[in-house]
C-alpha cells in the first residue's frame, strides 16, 4: 500500500508539478493551523490561575489540636436516632422522663426505680454480674448499658423489642424487676402528684397515661448520648487526643488479626445483629425469641464507656477487659468445644504489650459529658438512689492523659507466615 502511494505521488510530481506544489502548500497550511491552535490552547492554560488545594489550617490533619472534620479516615456520622414520628424528643419531655427514671413510684412496692439497675455512676449499668431482682435473687443476664441506646434498632441482649417505648414497659411490668401488676394503679399514683400532673398536661394532650409514661422515659433515654470521647476527638483531627499506647491499640483493634472492627463498628462501636461468641452458657439468647436465631447468639453491645461497665458479657462472667481479650484471643467458645462460634471469632496471638495497648484504646472510648444528673429529689418524695464510687473513672482519666501505663514497649519477634492456596493472611 505504501509503495503504491509512493508511486502515485511520484507520478503526480512528474506529470503536474504545479498541482503538486499546491497540494504540499495545502497540507503545510493545515499543519500550521493545527500548530497555531495548540499554541493558543497552551497559552490560555498558562494564563489561567492554578487551582490549589484549600488551605489546611492547624485545626485539621494529624497535628490538629481542635475538634474539626479532618482527614484521619476515622470520622463517621452517627445514624439517625431510632425515634418514632409520634414521639419526638423535646427538652421538656426528656426532663419529665429523667424524673420518672429516678422515681421509685413506677415500681410495685415504691422501692425501685429504673436507675436501680441503670446507675449513672456505673456506666448506666449496676456493676453486678447479673441484675438484682425484687426478691433479692439474680436476674438471668447482665444489665446492658443505656449509653447510645437511642441508636439501637434491637433492644435487650436477645433483641426482643425494637423501640424504646415498648422497651420501657417490660421491666416495669416484669414480676421480678419493678413488678407492676396494675398499670392503672401506677397511672393514678403519678396523676395524684400535682407536679407530675402539670408536666404531663403541658407535654401530652391526653395527660397522664401509661403510654405517655413510656414515651417520656424513651425521650429521656434518647438523650443518653456519648460521642466526644478521646477517640472521637482523634477521629476529628486532634492527633494528641490519643496517647501513643492508645494509637497502637486502635491499630490492633482495626487489624485483620483481631477483627474487633467487624462487629464493633464505628461510630457506635455496637451492632444490631446477633453473634455467637461462645461464652459457655445454657442461655439460648436470640433463639429464645426468634425461630431463625442461633442458639447462644446475643446482640453486639456497644464498647462506648465499656471501661465503666464491668463485669462483661451477657452473663457478667468476665470481670476485666483483659479477661475478655484473652477469651477472644483463644477463639472464643471454640476453646470450650462450642462449634457454632461466629466466623469472625477466629482467635489471634497477642503479647502482654498488645493486650495492654488494646485495653488502653478501649479506655479512650470513655465519655461522660452528657452524664444524667441524679436529682436531689423527685416529685413523689420517695428516696432516690445514692451516688456510687466507680474506680474505673479514675483509671480512665489516667489512661486518657497518658499516665496510666509506664510499660516499656516490647515488640514481637518477626514472623514468617506462609499462606496456602485458599487461605488469607488473617487465617493462615
Amino acid at each position: 500500500m505504501r509503495n503504491r502511494l509512493s508511486r502515485i505521488t511520484h507520478r503526480v510530481q512528474e506529470d503536474n508539478p504545479i498541482m503538486w506544489k499546491k497540494v504540499v502548500k495545502w497540507i503545510a497550511g493545515i499543519l500550521l493551523g493545527i500548530l497555531a491552535l495548540l499554541l493558543l490552547v497552551f497559552a490560555v492554560a498558562a494564563l489561567k490561575p492554578i487551582e490549589t488545594d484549600p488551605d489546611v489550617g492547624e485545626d485539621h490533619g494529624a497535628g490538629a489540636s481542635s475538634v474539626q472534620p479532618s482527614y484521619t479516615g476515622l470520622l463517621r456520622e452517627f445514624p439517625p436516632l431510632n425515634e418514632p414520628p409520634d414521639n419526638p424528643t423535646t427538652p421538656e419531655k426528656a426532663e419529665l422522663g429523667r424524673l420518672l427514671f429516678f422515681d421509685p413510684i413506677l415500681s410495685e412496692n415504691n422501692d425501685r426505680s429504673c436507675a436501680t439497675c441503670h446507675q449513672p455512676d456505673l456506666g448506666l449499668g449496676d456493676g453486678r454480674p447479673k441484675g438484682l431482682g425484687m426478691d433479692g435473687a439474680d436476674l438471668t443476664r447482665n444489665v446492658p448499658t443505656l449509653w447510645n441506646v437511642g441508636y439501637a434498632k434491637n433492644l435487650f441482649w436477645d433483641g426482643r423489642l425494637q423501640s424504646l417505648e415498648a422497651q420501657a414497659e417490660l421491666p416495669l411490668t416484669h414480676p421480678n424487676e419493678m413488678g407492676v401488676t396494675d398499670t392503672t394503679a401506677v397511672v393514678a399514683e403519678v396523676a395524684a402528684i400535682p407536679e407530675y400532673q402539670e408536666k404531663f398536661d403541658t407535654i401530652f394532650p391526653d395527660g397522664v397515661t401509661f403510654e405517655n409514661i413510656e414515651r417520656a422515659l424513651a425521650a429521656f433515654e434518647r438523650t443518653l448520648i456519648t460521642d466526644v470521647s478521646p477517640f472521637d476527638r482523634y477521629a476529628a483531627g486532634d492527633f494528641d487526643a490519643l496517647t501513643p499506647q492508645q494509637r497502637r491499640g486502635l491499630t490492633l483493634f482495626r487489624s485483620g488479626a483481631t477483627r474487633c472492627f467487624e462487629c464493633h463498628t464505628a461510630p457506635t462501636f455496637a451492632g444490631d445483629t446477633f453473634r455467637v461468641v461462645g461464652v459457655p452458657s445454657d442461655d439460648p439468647g436470640r433463639a429464645g425469641v426468634s425461630d431463625d436465631g442461633d442458639f447462644g447468639a446475643f446482640k453486639i453491645p456497644t464498647l462506648r464507656n465499656i471501661a465503666l461497665t464491668a463485669p462483661y458479657m451477657h452473663d457478667g462472667s468476665m470481670e476485666t477487659l483483659e479477661e475478655v481479650l484473652d477469651f477472644y484471643a483463644k477463639g472464643g467458645g471454640r476453646a470450650h468445644g462450642i462449634e457454632n462460634v461466629d466466623v469472625f471469632v477466629q482467635g489471634f496471638e497477642m503479647n502482654d504489650q498488645e493486650r495492654a495497648d488494646l485495653v488502653a484504646f478501649l479506655y479512650a472510648l470513655t465519655d461522660e459529658s452528657r452524664l444524667p444528673e441524679i436529682p436531689a429529689s423527685v416529685p413523689s418524695g420517695l428516696p432516690v438512689i445514692a451516688a456510687q464510687e466507680n474506680p474505673a473513672r479514675e483509671l480512665a482519666a489516667q489512661y486518657n492523659v497518658g499516665t496510666a501505663s509506664g510499660q516499656e514497649i516490647t515488640g514481637r519477634e518477626p514472623q514468617v507466615i506462609r499462606v496456602q492456596e485458599g487461605e488469607t493472611i488473617q487465617t493462615a
